[in-house]
């Protein structure tokens, strides 16, 4: 016999034999009525009826065996889903089929295990008599995260706030809060959101602006000592005018605080009476009528503004400084703007030319490619870059001059290659650029030190200011035509707003010990032919000024905080000022020597608290303070 026809065989008798077995397990099993009753059967019951078919053994025993078995309900899986937590399961109903009702409004829906949990989830997120808490929690799930969990409930003051917050942050109107768009996605992010109107953001407006006045006016109560203001004034594109108040002090814990506290709407009549008052009241808003030390404003409201109506108000009280002879001071840095726009007048056109070239540069990439180029061709360092100006703010304009002549190079050969390049300034006005940016820089470095809020400038503005007296005159006794005629007309604003500010100012620097009165006495012999009467009345000021305090202040206890003697801040705003060499006369170099003999090494140096010990001798000690 082939094996093909062996296999045929074999496969047959195994197919017979298995249908026998069947046959024989169908006739054991007992007669069942109802399919349900299968699970009657268990585990068991089975397997000895297969043992016995394999074993050959008699089975007819097993028969009574296996029709009494006990009835076995089969195992089911436990429900992980998290709404069994809302819903409870429902006896089945006439038509057989089973039901789930909501805990909490009592709605049923149909349950089977092939349906699933996705209609009973979305009946949760909208269920009005659930709580809102729990909502989020069906968004969890079911593994371990290692990201923190947040709270799912949602405070609907702390959106408020935030969103007011916003608003004010970002110049927003009112009515954003109104908008379509903006309502239909802050309602997809929570469907129960209360949104509110304009009015509701306007009210929150209010309440921020109340919380944190109560912070300023609980930090300038705390302050010991008197406060600085600055006043100036706004004009909309529309006409409306606006003022604003900022007050500058050191506060209980020796720093220096800057606050805003008016910036409102100035109606008309614009007399100096209505603004006085208005001003006045201000001051009596924030309970600092007493505590006035000196208004300052810029040149330009200068003539607008109430000087003596304001001080007669404030000086009834008998509150203000020295009968008020420190009270009215001009804009120091304003000063140092009306200087350095003078020098920026006798080069306008070449200014415009600059500008437009940047702007040429920047108009494609293609030209940015062509720019480069050159500078790369004349070896010149492009990541310091050309910027661009605000023609209304000078010290922009200072900046995009210095970064174009450092690309001067560039630009000549920009010209030679691109026929459509036509604003290159000349040789002569590239010349006079680098005259006037030579003798601006030391106006911009007095700027940038003025303008640090960090710290107190009052006591730097003596040094410096006499440093740019010294690069003017050297200038006016120069050879060169152009930068002589310049620097007497910038002399002549600095010589005409001098006088108005430098007394206060000079008596700040002789309370820095690296400087005291001997520097002051040396500066105004250097600033005027007889510089002994100007250094009388700084002194008659002081001393007239220390009586002040010491009839008010018998003694003043330690400050609880150690003020820094770190001048490293102080090193840094200098370091530029000093002038190169290369730039000075020796006559002038030798001023510039003597002035830098004054910054004593040791004083500043020193890790000496001198503000500690002139408070712990107590400000009624007599002291010699002007050796």
């Amino acid at each position: 016999m082939s094996a093909r026809k062996t296999l045929l065989v074999t496969g047959q008798q195994r197919g017979k034999s298995k249908k026998a077995k069947l046959e024989k397990k169908l006739a054991l099993l007992p007669a069942i009525s109802d399919p349900a009753e299968m699970n009657s059967i268990g585990l068991d019951g089975l397997s000895a009826i297969d043992n016995a078919i394999e074993g050959g053994s008699d089975v007819v025993g097993v028969d009574t065996e296996i029709s009494v078995a006990p009835k076995r309900m089969s195992v089911k899986r436990k429900r992980r889903s998290v709404v069994w937590g809302y819903f409870e399961l429902l006896p089945s109903g006439k038509d057989g089929r089973q039901r789930c009702k909501c805990k909490n409004c009592g709605t049923s829906y149909l349950y089977d295990s092939k349906f699933g949990t996705g209609n009973m989830k979305r009946h949760l997120v909208n269920c009005l008599k659930r709580a809102a808490c729990d909502t989020g929690q069906l968004l969890l799930t079911q593994y371990e995260s290692s990201a923190p969990l947040s709270g799912s409930k949602f405070e609907h003051e702390k959106f408020k706030e935030l969103l007011t917050e916003a608003v004010i942050l970002h110049n927003l109107p009112f009515q954003f809060i109104e908008w379509a768009g903006v309502k239909a996605l802050l309602l997809h992010l929570c469907m129960d959101l209360q949104l509110g109107t304009r009015d509701v953001i306007g009210a929150g407006c209010i309440e921020i602006y109340e919380r944190e006045k109560a912070k300023v006016q609980t930090l300038l109560y705390e302050a010991p000592s008197r406060v600085s203001f600055t006043y100036d004034s706004w004009s909309s594109l529309n006409s409306d005018s606006y003022i604003c108040l900022t007050a500058h002090f050191i506060d209980k814990d020796w720093n220096l605080q800057k606050k805003v506290l008016n910036f409102c709407f100035m109606p008309p009549p614009y007399d100096d009476t209505y603004l006085a008052e208005k001003l006045y009241n201000f001051l009596i808003e924030w309970e600092l009528d007493k505590k006035v030390s000196t208004f300052t404003i810029d040149i330009t409201h200068a003539n607008a503004f109430p000087n003596e109506l304001l001080k007669c108000r404030l000086a009834s009280s008998g509150e203000l400084l020295c009968n008020g002879i420190f009270f009215h001071l001009h804009c120091c840095g304003h000063v140092i703007d009306l200087i350095a726009k003078e020098g920026l007048k006798d080069i306008e056109v070449p200014i415009k030319k600059v500008r437009e070239s940047i702007k040429y540069v920047k108009g494609s990439q293609e030209r940015k490619e062509s720019f480069l180029e050159c500078v790369n061709h004349n070896s010149l360092d492009y990541s310091r870059g050309l910027r661009q100006d605000v023609s209304t703010w000078w010290i922009s304009t200072f900046i995009m001059l210095d970064s174009a002549l450092y690309y001067r190079q560039a630009f000549l050969r920009l010209e030679l290659s691109d026929s459509n390049y036509k604003d290159c300034p000349s040789s002569m006005e590239w010349e006079n650029i680098e005259k006037i940016r030579k003798l601006l820089v030391i106006f911009y470095e007095i700027c940038t030190v003025f303008t640090n809020t960090k710290y107190p400038t009052a006591n730097l503005y003596f040094p410096v200011i006499f440093s740019a007296y010294l690069t003017l005159r050297e200038e006016i006794g120069g050879e060169d035509e152009y930068l002589r005629t310049l620097a007497t007309r910038m002399f002549s604003n600095f010589e005409k707003y001098w006088s108005d500010f430098s007394m206060i100012l000079a008596i700040a620097v002789i309370f820095d010990p690296r400087y005291k009165f001997s520097f002051v006495e040396w500066c105004y012999k250097k600033l005027y032919d007889d510089g002994g009467i100007e250094s009388m009345k700084v002194k008659e000021k002081l001393f007239s000024l220390f009586n002040e305090y010491t009839s008010t202040h018998k003694f003043l206890p330690g400050p609880k905080a150690a003020i820094s003697t770190d001048y490293e801040v102080y090193h840094e705003s200098q370091g530029h000022l000093n002038p190169s060499e290369s730039s000075f006369s020796k006559e002038t170099l030798d001023v510039f020597r003597e002035f830098d003999s004054f910054e004593s090494e040791e004083a500043i140096t020193q890790k000496h608290n001198w503000n500690s010990t002139w408070m712990s001798q107590g400000w009624t000690e007599k002291q010699d303070w002007t050796s």
